[in-house]
């Protein structure tokens, strides 16, 4: 088949966009678990088919992408590839539209609208007015996929909510005797423990906390100077003041949260919220919103069973990441991922879009709600 001689111009541009927005998405990767609360942006500028810069959003606080890549550009008439529709609002920075159209840029090719309620197509609209052409949905699903913190925070009002546990082969996570020390191997208890810097938070229950006592933090070099915090649901407010978790505060804020009728009401910290009950304990939607009033947007899951169990029954997740060990323990007293089940196989919790790294001493698996 022929194609019409205007097809025969649009389908290779169509296809250098994706080329160049592609560019834009592993640009803005950079800036993962820096950002928050914010969105990860990359940008792109290109003319006559040459990259002339790139640019990230770095951190939170820090320039816009756009603004980036822009700033030492003196050509006019370029295009801008941008991963998330440009700010057209006063922030902690200026708007990005203001720089776009400064820099006499012809033409805007942006991965997908922000949802925003300040931006949400106004950014794209004020570009229109001032007539520069503007493409929208190159490479959206990835564009969603690698922003779904930021997508789902503020969409919805609540955190993204990943659980992550160390399993064995059978889906046990301790022996009979409740041990958990250590089902996974070193190389997988790294990459888990690097995995905490891609979001805001960590979570865990107090039985957890007083049985290993651990720092909640973050050793990766590649998270030097991310500030990461610590959650605790510590119902009945028990937790001694000489736990690892309540030092280091300034870098690793620590929340601690307990049920408004325990019997001691003495703050641990200074963020330490005293809320009502249920039949089943400190309500975990409660928790959430709270967090997210804080700013925290997403959150990771790390135990223990009953904790993962609330999370999982309760389906308060988006995403399920399991570090498996190659061996099989059983036992009946053996923790469980998730301990209190599904009534029916047709009510079994079901992942979808599963991604696997096997690695010499397990496998990685990640899926998502």
């Amino acid at each position: 088949m022929v194609l019409p001689s205007t097809a025969r111009r649009i389908i290779p541009a169509m296809f250098r966009d994706s080329e160049f927005m592609m560019l834009a998405l592993k640009a803005s990767e950079r800036g993962a678990g820096f950002t928050e609360p914010n969105p990860m942006v990359g940008a792109v500028v290109v003319k006559n088919g040459r990259v002339l810069a790139v640019g990230h959003h770095a951190a939170c606080g820090k320039s816009h992408a756009e603004r980036v890549a822009l700033e030492k550009i003196p050509e006019k008439g370029t295009t801008i590839y941008v991963t998330l529709e440009p700010c057209c609002h006063v922030g902690k920075t200026p708007p990005c539209t203001d720089v776009i159209i400064a820099k006499k840029v012809a033409r805007v090719v942006v991965a997908m609208k922000d949802p925003n309620p300040l931006v949400s197509g106004k950014g794209i609209a004020l570009l229109r007015r001032n007539g520069i052409d503007v493409r929208i949905g190159c490479e959206k699903d990835l564009a969603a996929r690698l922003n779904r913190h930021y997508l789902k925070s503020m969409v919805s009002g609540f955190p993204y909510i990943a659980i992550r546990a160390g399993i064995s082969l059978d889906g046990k996570m301790s022996d009979k005797s409740r041990r958990s020390r250590w089902i996974t191997s070193p190389e997988l208890r790294e990459r888990s423990r690097s995995l905490r810097g891609e979001f805001s938070a960590i979570l865990a229950g107090s039985a957890t906390v007083l049985a290993d006592d651990p720092q909640l933090t973050l050793r990766d070099p590649h998270w030097d100077g991310k500030r990461f915090f610590r959650v605790v649901l510590d119902t009945d407010n028990r937790l001694p003041n000489h736990l690892r978790l309540f030092q280091d505060q300034d870098r690793f804020p620590t929340i601690v949260f307990s049920s408004a009728s325990a019997r001691d009401q003495t703050p641990k910290t200074g963020l330490h919220f005293f809320i009502p009950t249920t039949v089943g304990g400190l309500p975990l939607p409660d928790v959430c919103r709270i967090l997210f009033r804080m700013g925290i947007i997403s959150i990771l899951v790390e135990g223990g069973e009953m904790v993962i169990d609330s999370f999982l029954k309760q389906e308060l997740f988006d995403e399920v990441i399991l570090f498996v060990s190659p061996t099989l323990i059983g036992g009946r007293d053996s923790a469980s991922i998730f301990s209190s089940g599904a009534d029916r196989l047709e009510d079994a919790l079901r992942l979808k879009n599963m991604e696997t790294i096997v690695l010499p001493s397990g496998v990685i698996f990640r899926g998502f709600h």
